[in-house]
């Protein structure tokens, strides 16, 4: 009988050390994060020489200090870029780091100056080069946005809260967000293409227009999903 019981004894020590372990740990939490815009040159189509992947403005958490404004233009219709594309760089498109998932509501707040009208912002993962959809070359390249809205500009100069409901995706390590202008139905060209009338530029990288990307994300590692 001390046997049985010295065994049932040892047997359960040994459940214990195995069971302690994984009731002992901790589901990771959702971090706020927030990332800033950034740009190199104070005319932010300058940085499509020197920016990084793809000609993409750089963002990164850190909050900015600089005290010159830069901006760069929401490319319209007028000029005809491909809007069926992840990550025109013709568009004003930000690239930052991340690693983890991300859930929940993504909100970008961006300051313009120029003419009201309708913009779309979308968002993508782990897009380091541009990703299009083109008739001339049959390609059909594009990635669905994990996230996108659109928004309206406002006249003159403001800021705009564009909200993305409900994202669910997982970064290996970059996130792109980009701004382009939406279909307008009312002012058809000559040609019958249609165009959008917006003519306005973001403001970006100084704590008066320190415009930005905000999100809950799962870290991949760590505490934190951005270095």
């Amino acid at each position: 009988m001390r046997k049985i019981i010295a065994l049932l004894a040892a047997s359960a020590v040994l459940s214990a050390a195995f069971v302690t372990p994984a009731l002992g740990k901790k589901k990771a939490k959702p971090v706020p994060t927030k990332l800033f815009l950034h740009g190199e040159t104070v005319i932010g189509e300058n940085d499509s020489f020197t920016a990084v992947a793809e000609g993409y403005l750089p963002m990164d958490s850190k909050e900015p200090t600089g005290t010159e404004v830069k901006s760069r233009q929401i490319t319209n219709y007028l000029g005809g870029p491909n809007p069926n594309c992840a990550g025109n760089n013709l568009f004003p498109v930000w690239s930052g780091p991340l690693s983890g998932t991300v859930k929940g509501d993504v909100k970008l707040t961006f300051s313009t100056v120029g003419t009201p009208g309708p913009v779309v912002v979308r968002i993508w993962p782990d897009i380091n080069a541009s990703m299009c959809d083109s008739p001339a070359t049959g390609a059909t390249d594009y990635v669905d946005p994990a996230g996108e809205v659109t928004v309206e500009l406002p006249p003159g100069q403001g800021t705009v809260e564009a909200v993305m409901k409900g994202v669910n995706f997982k970064a290996a390590g970059v996130v792109i967000v980009q701004i382009s202008p939406a279909v307008a139905v009312d002012v058809p060209d000559p040609a019958g293409s249609i165009l959008n009338p917006v003519m306005a530029r973001v403001l970006y990288d100084t704590p008066e227009f320190a415009s930005a990307l905000e999100f809950n994300c799962i870290p991949a590692s760590g505490k934190t999903c951005t270095p």
